[in-house]
């Protein structure tokens, strides 16, 4: 279990379970390797296809209560191929499970200063979710709009206040997002990765208002873990192709007994 601080929250007796599953990111071995090797690209998904398949595995050993893919389902966001396959793999996850699903950069087509998610809403129909049941609040952004400076993000960030706002003070409330907020600290530099430093206190000012109880995005291909204000902000590693020294993993997140924890699984 990777340590954080246990944070008194009222919840129902039950345990409830997340497991967060981010960038499946579908054909980046191939790419990885055409780009290193200088020869030409082969749609293989084998990797990460196996490395996903083992995932559903796991979910549906434990049967949670929510899985969420926080981004990066496929490389290419306009291959068929990719899409269709991870599709077919995830249409194995126990029926009783919510699936809940938000876009990484390369489910989106990116041009200064605007997304276009289309390649995203047109498979699962918006690009951000509210779940709310059993006393805990699931909220799942477009980090791609605050990233690129899209337009939109105004507008999205009108949506967060709405959809951040607990029926009471016991209920438990997560923020999951594709791009990390911030890997260590939120004063930490601008890079590829971080959601840029001009916008952190926004956002953050708007979680400690409302209240928001833990952080978890992807995106880095690695693990990370940060705090704000005693709020844990995690960062979650592939569940298949890794830049660091993780191990593909998954993300288990449970809330029982009042107190929310989490931890990684390697599959």
């Amino acid at each position: 279990m990777i340590a954080s601080a246990l944070l008194v929250l009222g919840c129902a007796d039950k345990p409830y379970v997340i497991v967060q599953i981010a960038d499946s990111q579908l054909g980046f071995t191939a790419a990885d390797k055409s780009q290193k090797e200088g020869t030409e690209y082969v749609n293989d998904l084998t990797f990460e296809i196996d490395c996903l398949t083992k995932a559903v595995a796991k979910v549906n050993e434990m049967k949670p209560d929510a899985v969420v893919f926080t981004g990066d389902q496929v490389n290419r966001h306009y291959d068929e191929e990719q899409w269709d396959s991870f599709a077919e793999v995830i249409s194995a996850i126990d029926p009783s499970v919510e699936v809940l699903h938000i876009p990484g950069n390369h489910d989106v087509m990116i041009s200064e200063g605007a997304v276009d998610s289309s390649p995203f809403t047109d498979r699962y129909g918006d690009d951000r979710f509210l779940l709310c049941e059993r006393g805990v609040r699931l909220v799942g952004i477009n980090s791609n709009l605050i990233k690129y400076d899209d337009p939109r993000e105004t507008e999205q960030l009108e949506w967060m206040k709405d959809a951040l706002k607990k029926k009471d003070a016991s209920e438990v409330s997560l923020l999951f997002s594709h791009h990390p907020f911030f890997l260590k600290e939120i004063g930490e530099d601008d890079g590829y990765f971080q959601i840029q430093k001009s916008k952190r206190q926004t956002y953050f000012d708007l979680c400690a208002e409302s209240d928001v109880d833990a952080l978890y995005a992807g995106h880095l291909h690695n693990n990370s873990s940060g705090e704000y204000s005693g709020m844990p902000v995690r960062t979650t590693t592939s569940v298949a192709f890794q830049i660091g020294d993780a191990q593909p993993s998954i993300r288990v997140i449970t809330i029982a007994d009042g107190v929310i924890s989490d931890r990684l699984l390697n599959i």
